[in-house]
């Protein structure tokens, strides 16, 4: 009985972790890319303007993969808890954002 009403609520949990995971994981390649090694050669060549919208790019392939390193009750715990949304969001941005730069810039 106890276990049904644990994981019930997972699933919108899990849905709000998704977008809180995103979110979190945009905004932190958003301050944190001009400080991406990949990103300081690879846009070098760039316009303000171009590095504007490759940055924003950049940043939404963060965002859209984010969510894919972590367990539905990874994502459920980051839609309830900062500081577990701070960490996931924290290491997303960190493990995806090389990849995401060297794939935006090419």
């Amino acid at each position: 009985m106890l276990s049904a009403c644990v994981s019930s609520p997972l699933s919108g949990s899990e849905s709000d972790g998704i977008s809180v995971i995103r979110i979190a994981s945009n905004q932190k390649c958003m301050k944190e890319i001009e400080s991406n090694p990949t990103w300081i050669v690879g846009s070098k060549l760039l316009s303000k303007d171009q590095k504007q919208k490759k940055k924003r790019e950049v940043c939404k392939c963060v965002g859209d993969n984010a969510p894919k390193m972590f367990s539905k009750e990874q994502l459920a715990l980051a839609a309830i808890d900062p500081k577990a949304k701070d960490a996931s969001s924290t290491l997303a941005a960190t493990k995806t954002s090389a990849t995401c730069t060297a794939e935006m810039l090419k």
